[in-house]
């Protein structure tokens, strides 16, 4: 597979990098909805996108046929503090205001392998994301998909979902690799100097990093970088 364009788009501050992607956002998100009369797409947990979320929900939408889910979850109650979920129904107004649709990986059970198969059955039932929006940590992992030997994962099989068991951090359901890569659309939110450097090594690194897959996109990936 040949990669497609990686798109830098560069500013001084998070919140303006914040700002701008929720514009670029809103302007597919309007062509998807106009194209196929709804839209699905996946927002990472989290404090980086925060801003973001409560940018993009402040967008004139028809946010009725907009559907958002998380791009992983801990696994733990919907309302900790550590919850991707309760982050983004705080900070995103159509969600909070029950006027878009959300994907929900909370809800079912308590053990986590059978959750991540009630979670594949569901998303079995939906076509591929039509928009992707994903942080990356300074180890280069994407959603919960983390490099080496930092976690494994147990995949159910088709289901778009991955288990992940980061060392001494709670169990996570993450989407799967196919299923972020083969979004229609994808941004990558980030910031600062080391993470940036992540970035621009991919093509010397030795051993690919997970977010070498989302640069290796032949939909090609756009980067929202702030200087800090």
């Amino acid at each position: 597979m040949t990669a497609g364009p990686l798109a830098w788009q560069r500013f001084a501050t998070l919140a303006d990098a914040s700002e701008a992607l929720a514009e670029a956002v809103a302007v597919r998100l309007r062509e998807v909805v106009a194209e196929k009369g709804k839209a699905l797409l996946a927002v990472p947990g989290g404090t980086t996108p925060a801003r973001f979320l409560a940018a993009l929900g402040q967008k004139d939408l028809a946010w009725d046929k907009v559907t958002l889910l998380p791009t992983d979850e801990r696994f733990v109650a919907s309302d900790d503090e550590a919850s991707n979920e309760r982050m983004i129904r705080e900070q995103f107004a159509p969600l909070a205001e029950g006027r878009a649709g959300f994907i929900s990986f909370h809800g079912h059970g308590s053990d986590i392998e059978a959750a991540a198969a009630l979670l594949g059955a569901r998303l079995a039932e939906l076509p591929p994301l039509d928009l992707l929006v994903s942080g990356m940590g300074a180890d280069g992992h994407v959603a919960s998909l983390f490099p080496g030997a930092e976690a494994t994962f147990s995949a159910v099989p088709d289901s778009g979902i991955v288990v992940a068991r980061p060392p001494g951090l709670p169990p996570r359901l993450s989407l799967s690799p196919a299923r972020l890569v083969h979004a229609g659309w994808a941004g990558l939110l980030v910031s600062g100097g080391a993470k940036e450097a992540v970035l621009k090594e991919a093509s010397n690194r030795k051993a690919p990093l997970p977010v070498d897959m989302l640069i290796g996109r032949e939909q090609g990936l756009d980067v929202y970088w702030a200087k800090e």
